[in-house]
């Protein structure tokens, strides 16, 4: 018991140069009264990590524990700055992304622990942020555990372990409980005015598909032949201009990654126009009679002091099969960043996912004033905008992922997690495809 006390006494006199000071590394970490006991858990929860990246982990984790002997301490305020060193504890992170890869699952514990002392301290929106980042991080983990599952005909599934069940079931619960409360309501469109001056917009795509001997269906990709004739019609019957590409800027990457350039270029060209729609091939127009300035009016980007950047919401973050981006330096700016970004986990959604966030999601001040119970906002140039009028999704992505299902009357159809290869998927994108048809043939 005295040794107990004596490493609490310790843990509030170091307190204010953990919060204040910059990363001391391996030195710092040894000065922590929870360095020995960081440095075992991280062997026993992270085995096998490469010498830098445990070096990181292990200070890391005395970090967070000497935050979370703070945070249990008598004064209130108390919660308010364990809460701020466990914000500098996750940037310090997300500055080693290299290290956090290593040990994805640590990483989702801790972005989860610091969602609930935001919550603990009213801040939901932060909270549902932190949460939603540190499930991108179980993705990885997950995947990675399914990777290293044995395969073969000798392989017996039956007798494997399911995978941290206890923290997949608790993530699901706080992800789609904090997305009930904060989500977007969905509200009825508004109609662009009549006779007011029309902005100048481009409908992007890429749609470019290696054959896939694998499939369930078949080998050659069928979607260049059913979403981008709908993507065409539907830009003609509004007077959008429409942009195919079949060349990658990234040739030797996923045609995901290529987004956020493909609309980059376009912002930049000598005929810039006003906003790019960027939308993936695996996604069609169903709704003929809404138009892209209907969405802008309606989340207040129709105006020049309105965002700059729409994209839909769900409950794991953002979904980035549509993308809406207004011609500004905001926007070039944005897209540099995600094009730079390493934050790859979630493919090009963790990339922009965070750097909408950032910095602001892990800032808070450090008084104890009533400025500090400010909860996190997004910046005003990014809005988040319901599926039904940006990106639906269908089943089992809808279901899986505890997202919205489209309905008839939605404005696109996304086949996020449903694809081509699958007999399923396939028969909905080919249905879906005479669907739209017969909707701009009525118009």
């Amino acid at each position: 018991f005295a040794d107990t006390c004596s490493i609490f006494m310790a843990v509030r006199a170091l307190r204010l140069a953990l919060l204040l000071a910059p990363v001391r590394g391996q030195e710092a970490a040894a000065n922590s009264p929870f360095a020995v006991v960081a440095q075992q858990i991280v062997e026993e929860e992270c085995p096998g990590l490469p010498p830098p990246a445990k070096a990181v982990w292990t200070f890391l984790q005395a970090h967070f524990f000497e935050a979370q002997s703070y945070y249990y301490g008598t004064d209130h305020g108390n919660r308010h700055n364990a809460l701020v060193a466990g914000m500098e504890g996750l940037n310090m992170l997300m500055n080693n992304l290299e290290a956090a890869y290593a040990c994805p699952l640590q990483a989702t514990r801790q972005f989860r622990l610091m969602a609930e002392w935001s919550l603990s301290l009213s801040q939901p929106k932060r909270a549902r942020c932190l949460m939603q980042m540190g499930n991108i991080f179980k993705i990885q983990a997950m995947a990675r555990w399914w990777n290293q599952l044995p395969t073969g005909p000798e392989a017996d599934m039956s007798k494997l372990k399911r995978y941290e069940s206890r923290m997949q079931i608790e993530y699901t619960i706080a992800v789609t409980q904090l997305h009930t409360l904060l989500q977007t309501p969905l509200r009825p469109l508004r109609r662009y005015p009549q006779g007011a001056a029309t902005p100048r917009i481009e409908v992007h795509t890429i749609c470019t598909y290696r054959p896939d001997p694998s499939s369930n269906t078949v080998s050659e990709c069928p979607l260049p032949g059913l979403s981008v004739p709908n993507h065409r019609a539907y830009a003609e019957k509004h007077g959008y201009r429409y942009v195919l590409h079949t060349e990658l800027p990234l040739p030797d990457r996923e045609a995901h990654y290529s987004k956020m350039l493909v609309i980059h270029q376009a912002l930049l060209s000598a005929k810039a126009p006003d906003w790019v729609f960027f939308i993936d091939c695996d996604a069609f127009f169903t709704d003929a009679s809404t138009s892209i300035p209907d969405i802008l009016v309606s989340y207040g980007a129709s105006e020049p002091s309105g965002p700059h950047f729409l994209v839909a919401e769900d409950p794991g973050g953002i979904n980035t099969g549509t993308l809406l981006f207004r011609r500004s330096d905001w926007s070039l700016a944005f897209l540099e960043r995600v094009a730079a970004s390493q934050f790859g986990v979630a493919w090009d959604q963790s990339m922009f996912f965070w750097e909408a966030l950032k910095p602001g999601v892990l800032q808070l001040p450090t008084s104890t004033s009533s400025e500090a119970a400010t909860d996190f906002q997004l910046p005003s140039e990014v809005v988040l905008v319901h599926q039904a009028h940006l990106n639906a999704f269908v089943p089992p992505a809808s279901k899986d992922w505890s997202a919205y299902e489209w309905q008839p009357g939605d404005f696109v159809r996304h086949f996020a997690g449903c694809p081509w290869q699958e007999p399923h998927c396939l028969g909905l994108m080919q249905e879906t495809s005479v669907f739209a048809q017969k909707q701009l043939e009525q118009l």
